[in-house]
């Protein structure tokens, strides 16, 4: 999907703060991101950015601000925001490794007729799910389209790059509105990056918007259509990944730079 491909937003955050205690891990940022649209956020560690995805999934909730899934507000617990429309990765692996990776998937398929995740996993092992033609196809056919091997396999016997991989496609089954994949690379291969790339591709080009955290500055600014850079907390630059790269708050940032000094 191209820049002129990328729709209206879907997702927008205003003036989100939150603190713990004296320590503002999240200050005052605002941002959106739309239809079609990789949104990357970067930033040194302790910069805030998994906080943003935790405030924006619910698993964190924010001291001030708000939030809009198409136009709406969005609130409530995790379950709720899933249903509305958000899935997620985590920065380590959160699946099922006892079960295979369809039934993981299965998980993700079925997510909105469950209230909490460790029911659609207990679930998932029962006829009731297993056998719904619908999920079983929709699985199989993400499986396909993202290149997730060895759908029979117990997820223990992945790599580690493999097992990020069925979170992607997991994370996809759900049908999301906006997709938020927090560090999908760390620990992958070279082979398991070029296929997580290429899911996240296949993900944006389904018209879904993305928010992609990742430590790897070149890898994420080669994927993302936009880039938010986070420090301290708080948004130091919004735009193009070159002109980010390029800019003095980046490398302010990252190589401790002066402005003068950039410029």
């Amino acid at each position: 999907m191209t820049n002129q491909d990328i729709g209206d937003v879907v997702l927008r955050g205003e003036n989100l703060r939150k603190a713990y205690g004296g320590l503002v891990a999240v200050d005052d940022v605002s941002f959106h991101v739309a239809r079609g649209e990789i949104l990357g956020l970067v930033g040194p560690n302790g910069a805030g950015k998994t906080t943003l995805v935790d405030l924006i999934t619910g698993i964190q909730r924010s001291d001030s601000g708000e939030l809009t899934l198409n136009g709406e507000k969005l609130a409530g617990p995790t379950a709720a925001r899933a249903r509305r429309g958000l899935s997620r990765t985590f920065q380590h692996p959160h699946l099922a490794l006892e079960l295979t990776v369809r039934e993981n998937l299965l998980v993700g398929a079925s997510a909105s007729r469950f209230p909490s995740w460790w029911r659609m996993t207990a679930g998932v092992i029962t006829d009731g799910i297993r056998h719904r033609p619908q999920e079983q196809e929709r699985v199989v056919r993400i499986a396909e389209e993202l290149g997730v091997p060895r759908l029979d396999e117990p997820c223990t016997n992945l790599s580690l790059g493999e097992q990020r991989l069925v979170e992607v496609a997991r994370a996809l089954t759900q049908d999301p509105l906006v997709m938020l994949l927090d560090e999908p690379f760390a620990g992958a291969d070279a082979d398991s990056v070029a296929g997580i790339i290429d899911a996240i591709r296949q993900v944006q080009a389904r018209g879904h918007a993305v928010i992609l955290v990742d430590h790897n500055v070149d890898l994420l600014t080669s994927l993302a259509d936009r880039v938010m850079l986070l420090s301290q907390g708080r948004m130091v630059f919004e735009g193009a990944p070159q002109d980010c790269l390029a800019s003095p708050e980046m490398q302010r940032v990252y190589f401790g730079t002066s402005e003068e000094e950039a410029a």
